[in-house]
């Protein structure tokens, strides 16, 4: 197993080396503290290595140019993404073709389920990310922010859009005309960037798989801008 680290972190080389190690046959290990994309991948390209794990501490700017052009020009290298805090380049990242990823604080057994997955051919994905990743396109990693941006009465509509309940019901729960009711959604919908229905419906599962694995029920921050305002 050929592998090519671009880590700058000894110990972070050091962990990793040693896990990988023990679980293939022969490791011929290659670590770059630093490089530009060009030179990056004439070195894949010449060593001819199987694996490639970029670190984005290390290698923090075009990420993700670095990995399209790898895959372009070496499309069965095998490539794992250690990320530092969620985000929608984690997206972009498997989009671009990247084979797993894992989180710096991840536990040990985690990062070699991560490695055993990926060289076993298969496409490795955290559970953080897939009960997020819900559609195409959205990455609801954000929920407390995108919640934010929204007014008392579009969290109520919200909470009870998430119920599976008709409008007409919604609207008889908030005491509410259904027009104004549309106009909440629709203003919700706006707001987040939900362009279609079924982007609506994936935020709403989104949101309900946030709220279950949030201990504290979502708060709308103090704010000194009326809802007519926005």
């Amino acid at each position: 197993m050929r592998s090519l680290f671009l880590i700058k972190e000894p110990l972070l080389v050091e962990g990793l080396s040693t896990l990988l190690s023990k679980m293939v046959d022969e490791l011929s290990l290659k670590v770059a503290e630093d490089g530009k994309e060009d030179e990056i991948l004439q070195l894949v390209s010449e060593k001819n290595f199987d694996l490639f794990v970029l670190d984005t501490v290390s290698y923090k700017e075009q990420a993700i140019d670095l990995i399209q052009v790898l895959k372009n020009h070496v499309p069965q290298l095998k490539i794992i993404f250690i990320y530092e805090r969620l985000s929608r380049e984690i997206l972009s990242a498997y989009r671009a073709g990247i084979s797993g990823t894992f989180f710096r604080g991840d536990s040990l057994d985690t990062i070699k389920i991560v490695f055993q997955t990926v060289l076993n051919g298969e496409i490795y994905v955290p559970h953080t990310i897939i009960i997020n990743l819900i559609c195409e396109g959205h990455l609801f990693f954000d929920m407390p922010d995108l919640i934010n941006l929204l007014s008392e009465k579009e969290i109520a509509v919200l909470k009870q859009l998430r119920r599976g309940k008709r409008m007409k019901e919604v609207a008889q729960q908030l005491s509410m005309a259904p027009s104004t009711l549309s106009t909440h959604k629709l203003r919700i919908a706006q707001k987040l960037n939900l362009v279609s229905d079924s982007d609506f419906d994936s935020f709403l599962i989104a949101y309900e798989n946030w709220q279950k694995t949030n201990s504290q029920p979502s708060k709308k921050a103090p704010s000194t801008k009326s809802e007519g305002a926005s």
